[in-house]
């Protein structure tokens, strides 16, 4: 990479790290306030205030295994790419990695990539596949959620479709290896791009081995198995409420709001995410406190505790070195 490319790549790191994330912080503040607003703030503090803590520290532990998932993926990939690291570096990676979840789309866990290459010194044009797979078997799986909505409840999931509609044709193309080479043999003679030739066809090779049906099926399992955890987290904290509800409809409201918040590109899907889970939560005829609540209770429980944990994990990680 150029110097000026390491520039920006610094430039860029330092600006998720001082701006990024309190902004993004600020930000759900004031969602958090607009919600409360919206459905009485009398009535959802009411509402909150009957919420047992217990329930709040099973959402926890429920995102806490989930994240035990999501980690049995990423250094399933790195195995698959021949990437031999300890466990333990694969680990602070990973965990350090999840205070970028508040970036849009989450695209600041490319983070990641930028760690291994600094502290393992591997290619990040290698390891940057490893990071999109991470999002792109995420959204099938949230997609997959958000569909029982279609099939159990008949409501409309149009977002979902054009989701995996678009999660299909890019593999297809993905795979067709021919294409997807003579596509990067074109790029070679594009100026500024071509300069990037080598570090594209790595990534390309890369990827095209995460997206082979094996490991599709089988991160796309473990993205099911942590996202589902968090849709069972929110089934409890509506049933902390004292409401009548099920699982199914943790899991569509939970996959639903959190494929809208990701595909609004918003950081961290902020507004997006909680305005889908409140207008779904009405729906199903749930009080307007009740659903603003439980919103806030899910996202601090799953989306915060993400940021705080990731950060915690790095600041730990940089006092003990």
């Amino acid at each position: 990479m150029s110097d000026y490319g390491e520039t920006v790549v610094d430039y860029g790191r330092a600006v998720v790290r001082d701006h990024g994330i309190w902004l993004t912080a600020l930000l759900s503040v004031v969602v958090f306030l607009g919600l409360a607003a919206y459905a009485n703030v009398g009535d959802v503090t009411s509402a909150l205030a009957t919420l047992n803590w217990g329930t709040f520290a099973a959402v926890i532990g429920l995102t806490t295994v989930g994240y035990g998932f999501r980690f049995a993926k990423w250094h399933y990939y790195l195995r698959r790419l021949e990437v031999e690291i300890p466990l333990e570096a694969s680990a602070v990676t990973f965990f350090s990695g999840l205070m970028m979840v508040v970036t849009p789309g989450k695209a600041g866990e490319v983070w990641k990539a930028w760690f291994l290459r600094e502290e393992r010194g591997v290619p990040v044009s290698k390891t940057t596949s490893v990071v999109g797979a991470e999002r792109v078997t995420d959204l099938i799986a949230l997609s997959a959620m958000a569909a029982l909505g279609l099939l159990v409840y008949s409501r409309s999931s149009l977002p979902v479709v054009i989701v995996l509609g678009a999660i299909a044709a890019g593999i297809g193309l993905l795979q067709w290896r021919r294409a997807s080479l003579t596509i990067l043999g074109r790029l070679e003679s594009v100026p500024v791009v071509g300069d990037y030739a080598t570090e594209l066809e790595r990534f390309y090779e890369s990827a095209y081995q995460l997206f082979q049906f094996r490991p599709l099926v089988v991160s796309t399992l473990c993205s099911l198995a942590a996202w589902g955890l968090e849709g069972v987290a929110l089934w409890l904290v509506l049933e902390g409420f004292g409401l009548e509800t099920s699982v199914v409809i943790g899991l569509f409201v939970f996959g639903l709001g959190s494929v809208v918040g990701a595909v609004s590109m918003l950081p961290g899907g902020l507004a997006a995410a909680e305005a889908s889970m409140v207008g779904v939560l009405l729906t199903f005829g749930y009080p307007e406190a009740v659903a603003a609540a439980a919103t806030i209770v899910i996202r601090v429980g799953t989306l915060w505790y993400a940021a705080a944990l990731g950060t915690a994990v790095f600041l730990t990680y940089k006092a003990t070195r």
